[in-house]
């Protein structure tokens, strides 16, 4: 019995002795690390009927480490960026659904109600506010002391950014009833304001008088044909495009369309040197050189694309669907996503980028941080 004993002690032994080396080389299965890793996230949800439920549409704002978000409820509010702690909160009580700009020590953006706020950016103190008569939807640009703010109602309006005061109008005629019911940003490009309107036309328009310099159609269909993503400065070119149309590359001086890339596109390109990337309406995604020549496409989604930034090592994009989603940078290949948890979810304004942060709003209402 003693010698059995003895004998199973050993064999124990020596299994042990032969397993520990293999053991020390076991290690745990390493977690994948996703490049959407949400910081801290707010429900903005306004109180609301069910089955009545609010779009948000708007985009935040990001400057050094504060985020200012409006909300359909009618609250202006400034996040602390690391901790996600209110800053400070205003009641405007009016629906916000422009996105914020800065210039100085003011932040600007407007109602739905049509009237423009300015307010101390750190304290939130009004500066002064004023009613343009349209709902403001679109972010106030600053150019040489002026404010530019597109209207709802086809309207350009430009202001003095300290005081206020009007200097001039522009007021444009909408024959179609069937349109997007969005309005571009204005962009400023070579001492001209080009802006797209909902009549499918792009128009370049002087700063000091508000006088057409020229207008280009853009659109090809009959019906939402409407130029509602901001023109951009790429090369020697102007780049916009219709929702009913081709996107365009157009002479800035004269408004003549010199070269045609046929994707239809949905969203402000990324501008990276000379090539661009540029999501389309049936969720393709496209780097494009300044040549107008595609050199890569790839479809990423059922959705239409609604913005894209650079992002780590790859980009961020947003789609008008329940998803974020974190691409390759030389494949465009979808390598993570991020659900935003409702099938009713949607990002129909851009994604920013602050300093280590991505800030995103969500149709659901709902605000988020990552870093």
């Amino acid at each position: 019995m003693k010698l059995t004993l003895s004998i199973l002690i050993a064999l124990v032994a020596v299994s042990c002795g032969t397993l520990k080396p293999h053991l020390e080389k076991i290690k745990a299965p390493e977690r994948s690390k996703s490049a959407l890793n949400p910081a801290w996230i707010k429900n903005l949800d306004p109180v609301h009927n069910t089955g009545n439920l609010p779009i948000g549409t708007a985009s935040p704002f990001i400057f050094q480490d504060i985020l200012y978000m409006g909300s359909l409820g009618g609250f202006m509010r400034a996040y602390d960026i690391e901790s996600g702690r209110l800053i400070w909160e205003i009641n405007d009580k009016q629906p916000i659904q422009s996105q914020v700009n800065k210039v100085g020590d003011y932040i600007y953006y407007g109602s739905k109600n049509g009237r423009l706020f300015v307010r101390h950016y750190l304290t939130g103190k009004l500066k002064y506010s004023t009613d343009l008569g349209s709902p403001i939807e679109s972010q106030p640009v600053h150019v040489k002391g002026r404010l530019v703010v597109h209207l709802r109602n086809h309207t350009i309006i430009t202001l003095d950014a300290k005081t206020g005061k009007v200097f001039w109008r522009y007021k444009r005629s909408i024959p179609y009833t069937t349109t997007l019911q969005r309005v571009s940003h204005v962009a400023t490009i070579d001492r001209a304001l080009v802006v797209g309107f909902a009549d499918g036309y792009l128009v370049s328009l002087s700063l000091e008088e508000g006088v057409i310099n020229w207008e280009q159609r853009l659109h090809t269909g009959v019906k939402f044909v409407d130029v509602d993503v901001q023109a951009v400065k790429f090369g020697r070119y102007v780049v916009a495009g219709s929702a009913s149309g081709p996107l365009r590359m157009i002479n800035p001086i004269n408004g003549l369309i010199e070269k045609t890339v046929e994707m239809t596109q949905s969203h402000t390109p990324l501008l990276l040197g000379d090539e661009m990337i540029v999501g389309s309406l049936s969720g393709v995604l496209y780097r494009i050189n300044k040549f107008g020549k595609v050199v890569l496409n790839k479809k990423i989604s059922e959705d239409a694309i609604s913005s894209v930034v650079p992002w780590k090592r790859g980009y961020v994009v947003t789609v008008m669907g329940g998803e974020v989603l974190y691409v390759e940078k030389d494949t465009l290949e979808v390598t993570s996503t991020f659900n935003l948890g409702s099938d009713q979810s949607a990002v129909f304004g851009t994604a920013v980028l602050g300093e280590d942060a991505l800030g995103i709003y969500s149709s659901r209402n709902r605000l988020y941080l990552f870093k």
